[in-house]
C-alpha cells in the first residue's frame, strides 16, 4: 500500500457542489504547495487547510474537520512558545498529529513529517497511517502466506507448482502456479497467485535485461498460467493453462496482496474476462471546496482483443484484510464477472484512486485534491538544503464506488462467500479459505 500507484483514469466531468448542512471554509487558504512552514502552528495550519481542500471524502466522513482545527491549533501554538530548555519531545510531536489524523476514512492516507525548517532545535518526525489499525490477523502477512503455501503444497498436482519468492526486491511479486485436481479426473483447477501489481513492470525489467539472474524463473508463474506473454493477458491458444481444456476452474488468489500499478489490471485481470468490464464510478474535486466534486464517471476495465479466456470458467478471486488497493479492484472486477465469486473475507479498503509521483507540486494543482508536500521528503528524509517543505501528505485523488455504488474506502469489498481467517487451522496446515475455494469449483456452491 504504500509504494505509489498512478490511476490513469479519464473523467469526463461536470462541475457542481452538493448541498450539505457541514461548514464549508470562510476563505479559500491558498494551495498548500504554495505556502511556507517555518513554526508549527504554520506548519499545522497549512496541512490542515490542505486536507480541508484537498480531501475527497468529506461528504461521507464522519470527523468533524473544524473541531480539530480548534482543538489542536492551540496545541502547536504551545509548541512555538516553548523555552529552548524544554523542546518539542518525539512523543509530543507525534501525538499531536495522530490525533489530527485519527479517524479519517482515507485508508491510503499516509502523513510524513518532520519538525518544521524554521525550529532550530531538537528534530522530531512522525509516520501516521490511521488505517494501519484495521488490520486484524494477529501474524504478519508473510507468515500467514508462507502458511498458506505450505498447505496449497500438499493439495497441488504433484510437480505442478512452481514458485518464484523474491528477496524483497522493490516491485518485483512474488508469485505462485500450480494445478489441483478437480471433481472428475482430467479435470483441473489452475491456480495463481502473486503478491503485488507489478507484472508488467516485472517483464519490462526482466524480459529485457539478461543481466537480471531472476529474468526465467521470475516470470515462470506467470507463463504458466497465462503463456509466455503474460503481460500482455491471457494466451487464447492455450500455451497457458488458464485456457488449457482441461481446466475446468480458476482460482486467482490476492490474498495479502499490496496493490501496485493498475498497468496490470487488464491483461492479468481483465483478460478473465470477455470483454471490458464496468468496475465501479469514479469523481475528483473540481474546486478548493469540501463538496466541490465532478459528477461519477463510469469506471471500465478493459479485457485484452486478442489475449483473453476464451469462455467463460468459473472464477474464484480468494482475498482477505491484506489485500489493498488495485487487489480490491481487482477483486471488485471478478466479483462483477456473471462467472466470478468471491470468497474469503472483506478486503482492506483502501480503493481511492491515487496520482502521484516525484513532481508532486502539480497534482493539487491539477485536481484541487490528492497528495501535497514534497515527496522527497517522504521517501528520503529531511534534506538541508529544503526551505519550505516539512511534510508529504499522501492521500487519494479520486473517490471510487463499486458497480452498484456501494461504498468501498474504509469498508473494503465484501466477500460472497464469507470464509474467515483462521489461525489455528492454518498453524495445523489446513487453509480454510483455499479449501472454500476448490470446493466450490467442484461441486458449484
Amino acid at each position: 500500500m504504500r509504494q505509489f500507484k498512478l490511476y490513469c483514469i479519464l473523467l469526463a466531468s461536470v462541475a457542481f457542489t452538493l448541498a450539505s448542512c457541514r461548514k464549508e471554509p470562510l476563505e479559500n487558504k491558498g494551495n498548500p504547495n504554495h505556502l511556507t512552514c517555518r513554526t508549527y502552528s504554520q506548519q499545522f495550519e497549512t496541512i490542515w487547510a490542505g486536507m480541508d481542500q484537498g480531501y475527497v471524502f468529506w461528504d461521507r466522513d464522519t470527523v468533524d474537520w473544524d473541531q480539530r482545527y480548534e482543538q489542536f491549533k492551540p496545541i502547536f501554538a504551545e509548541f512555538d512558545s516553548r523555552p529552548a530548555n524544554r523542546p518539542v519531545t518525539q512523543y509530543e510531536f507525534a501525538e499531536a498529529y495522530w490525533g489530527l489524523f485519527s479517524g479519517l476514512l482515507d485508508h491510503h492516507l499516509t502523513a510524513r513529517i518532520y519538525t518544521p525548517k524554521g525550529v532550530p532545535r531538537g528534530g522530531c518526525e512522525v509516520y501516521v497511517q490511521p488505517g494501519m489499525n484495521d488490520y486484524s490477523h494477529p501474524t504478519d502477512t508473510e507468515t500467514e502466506r508462507n502458511l498458506q503455501l505450505k498447505a496449497l503444497r500438499k493439495r497441488a498436482v504433484p510437480g505442478s507448482l512452481v514458485e518464484y519468492n523474491p528477496n524483497r526486491t522493490y516491485g518485483i511479486p512474488g508469485s505462485y502456479f500450480c494445478l489441483i485436481p478437480g471433481a472428475k479426473d482430467g479435470e483441473l483447477i489452475a491456480y495463481f497467485r502473486f503478491t503485488n501489481f507489478f507484472m508488467v513492470q516485472m517483464h519490462q525489467m526482466y524480459e529485457y535485461n539478461s543481466a537480471y539472474p531472476d529474468a526465467v524463473s521470475a516470470q515462470a508463474p506467470a507463463k504458466k498460467f497465462y503463456g509466455p506473454r503474460y503481460h500482455e493477458g491471457i494466451n487464447m491458444e492455450g500455451a497457458g493453462y488458464a485456457n488449457n481444456d482441461s481446466v475446468v476452474g480458476i482460482i486467482f488468489d490476492v490474498r495479502g496482496n499490496g496493490g501496485g500499478s493498475v498497468a496490470d489490471l487488464a491483461p492479468i485481470v481483465g483478460s478473465l474476462a470477455q470483454s471490458p468490464t464496468l468496475v465501479g464510478y469514479t469523481r475528483v474535486k473540481e474546486g478548493y471546496g469540501r463538496l466541490d466534486y465532478s459528477a461519477w464517471s463510469e469506471s471500465w476495465v478493459g479485457c485484452p482483443s486478442n489475449m483473453h479466456l476464451k469462455e467463460p470458467k468459473p472464477i474464484v478471486v480468494l482475498a482477505d484484510v491484506t489485500s489493498v488497493s488495485c487487489a480490491e479492484l481487482a477483486t471488485m472486477l471478478i466479483k462483477a464477472l456473471p462467472n466470478g465469486t468471491f470468497i474469503g473475507e472483506r478486503t482492506y479498503g483502501a480503493i481511492g484512486g491515487l496520482y502521484s509521483g516525484n513532481a508532486t507540486n502539480i497534482y493539487h494543482d491539477l485536481f484541487y485534491s490528492g497528495c501535497f508536500g514534497d515527496y522527497d521528503y517522504f521517501e528520503n528524509g529531511p534534506d538541508p538544503y529544503k526551505e519550505i517543505y516539512s511534510f508529504y501528505i499522501y492521500t487519494s485523488t479520486f473517490h471510487m464506488v463499486d458497480n452498484n455504488h456501494g461504498d468501498v474506502e474504509g469498508v473494503g469489498v465484501q466477500p460472497d462467500i464469507e470464509i474467515l481467517y483462521n489461525k489455528k487451522l492454518l498453524d495445523q496446515g489446513t487453509d480454510n479459505q483455499l479449501d472454500r475455494a476448490i470446493r466450490f469449483l467442484r461441486v458449484g456452491h
